[in-house]
């Protein structure tokens, strides 16, 4: 059961890291946005997403995206050098455990 659910949330992670990778790619301010107020921040993220599906929607041809087309596990080298080779995890909460336990229960019931 432990197997499973740490497989579905490496396969996410991974998937969350590229989609990241990939917009930082594009839209270079996204690597270090400015000291904009967090709402504002959030919209310029927004926003970046926004012109991302619109291109993708649009059938539009883009060198950035090819490489993603191409290679469905690719990330961009540069966001895999923002992130620490280990991280630090805190001590979780017991709801987040239960929380966890029951999604890797319903995860290996699925299989």
């Amino acid at each position: 059961m432990e197997e499973t659910f740490n497989y579905a949330h490496s396969s996410l992670r991974n998937v969350v890291e590229r989609s990241i990778g990939v917009l930082k790619m594009k839209w270079r301010m996204l690597k270090e946005i400015p000291a904009y107020a967090p709402d504002k921040q959030s919209e310029i993220i927004q926003a970046a997403c926004a012109l991302h599906n619109f291109i993708r929607n649009s059938g539009i041809r883009d060198r950035h995206f090819c490489c993603c087309d191409r290679d469905e596990n690719y990330v961009p080298d540069e966001a895999s050098e923002d992130q620490p080779d280990t991280e630090e995890v805190p001590d979780e909460p017991d709801s987040m455990n239960e929380f966890r336990d029951t999604l890797a229960l319903a995860l290996f019931n699925r299989n």
